[in-house]
């Protein structure tokens, strides 16, 4: 079965989403030390979007993942039960 996504594309989406959020102004004030950088109001209303698009990503990829390894272990729990004079 062919995945959509596989776990390290969906990893390297978030980190470059999150670092394009961090290197944009209008989403993220970057102050003179990390103690006064934050994000702005925009900048945390694109956050949760991509939160809301990524979770059902991670949820697709994980049930596509626990079925393809479900099917493995049952056809070599099938194979395994063979009559091996066959």
């Amino acid at each position: 079965m062919s995945k959509k996504y596989n776990k390290t594309a969906i990893k390297d989406m978030m980190y470059g989403t999150l670092k394009e959020l961090a290197d944009t102004p209008e989403f993220y004030w970057k102050g003179v030390s990390d103690s006064y950088s934050h994000l702005t109001d925009e900048g945390k209303e694109q956050l949760t979007i991509l939160v809301e698009r990524m979770i059902p990503l991670i949820h697709a990829y994980e049930d596509e993942d626990f079925e393809d390894r479900a099917k493995e272990l049952t056809f070599s729990l099938l194979n395994d039960q063979k009559d091996p004079t066959e």
